[in-house]
């Protein structure tokens, strides 16, 4: 063989490789878009605009629809609930925030109570589900995200719920308008916990944060 056919087979090979590279990026990065497009367009929930004087609370309803908003107040003080009615605990590490949840439908299930479970929501044991949390972020005592603005990507976030502690990692934090909605960036092959709460110093946002399940650990 000579050396020029010897090089032209070799330009062919180095291009069908480079071809078939490139396929198998181009259709790992459609399906990942595509993933995370489909919550996009099918899951958004409601908030309503508020400052941060008025302790930069968020609201939130379900089902796309938008709903009143709620008179802010830093003079809210947390409701006494009984530890029964909690069905798990949400807990970061890094800014020392340990608090239990109550059921989806309970009445103690808002954040004038709570932190509150967002529907539609799924319990940490639903493999691809997504339990959706969204809480206050001012100055009142019951603003329990009021530090979230402190978390990073790769930090854990855990739920205890049934004996078993659900291990999260943050995989991405980004910011929404705050017009009464919220799109909801995640790939739905993932099992995910969602955190909102009104951006700090921004009185036009609201920040999302995105988290994985890692692991899990039976408790007791």
């Amino acid at each position: 063989m000579n050396k020029q056919k010897r090089n032209r087979i070799i330009i062919i090979i180095s291009f069908i490789t480079f071809v078939a590279g490139f396929t198998i990026l181009s259709y790992n990065y459609f399906i990942e878009k595509r993933n995370l497009a489909f919550e996009k367009i099918n899951l958004q929930i409601n908030g309503n605009k508020e400052t941060e004087n008025k302790s930069d609370d968020v609201v939130v309803e379900s089902n796309q629809q938008k709903t009143e908003s709620v008179e802010n107040s830093s003079a809210k003080t947390t409701p006494i609930i009984p530890d029964k009615d909690y069905i798990g605990t949400l807990e970061i590490p890094k800014i020392n925030l340990t608090k239990g949840f109550v059921d989806v439908n309970s009445p103690h299930n808002t954040v004038d109570y709570n932190i509150q479970i967002i529907q539609p929501s799924s319990y940490p044991d639903v493999n691809g589900g997504n339990l959706i949390f969204a809480s206050h972020s001012g100055s009142s005592n019951i603003s329990y995200f009021k530090h979230l603005y402190k978390l990073s990507r790769g930090d854990l976030v855990y739920i205890h719920y049934k004996n078993t502690k659900y291990i999260y990692e943050i995989v991405n934090i980004y910011e929404q308008p705050k017009n009464g909605y919220v799109d909801i960036y995640r790939d739905i092959n993932a099992t995910t916990v969602t955190l909102i709460t009104c951006t700090k110093n921004n009185d036009n946002t609201q920040t999302v944060y995105i988290c994985n399940l890692k692991s899990k650990e039976k408790e007791g």
